[in-house]
């Protein structure tokens, strides 16, 4: 009798001890799980973090290109206004207002002479 209260208080010791050891496990377990989860919404809120900065850095450098095509127009726009305003003031085209003062005359003159006849 005494050895098989003493089998059956070994038995229940085993079973308390194979218990603990189980629990322990899946404390284990869960608090790896508990890590890997933290883990990973670390690298997404990164990940995030990095995609909005790479977005915001896009944005401007894309406004700084439109500005300095903006700017490279305008430029483009005067230098080309200014060649061909040295164009005209260089070459001796006659303007339409001079060939309409000429035709004024010419025809004031034919008038003149249509008078005194």
């Amino acid at each position: 009798m005494f050895n098989a209260k003493e089998n059956m208080e070994k038995s229940f010791g085993m079973l308390e001890t194979a218990m603990e050891k189980y629990w322990d496990m899946w404390m284990v377990a869960l608090g790896s799980m508990s890590w890997s989860q933290e883990q990973a919404e670390n690298m997404v809120r990164k990940y995030l973090d990095q995609r909005k900065t790479a977005r915001e850095e896009s944005t401007r450098i894309i406004e700084e290109m439109l500005q300095q095509v903006k700017k490279n127009q305008m430029q483009l726009q005067n230098m080309v206004k200014e060649a061909v305003a040295s164009a005209l003031e260089n070459a001796n085209f006659p303007t339409y207002v001079s060939a309409v003062d000429e035709l004024k005359k010419k025809v004031d003159e034919i008038s003149k002479k249509m008078e005194e006849k």
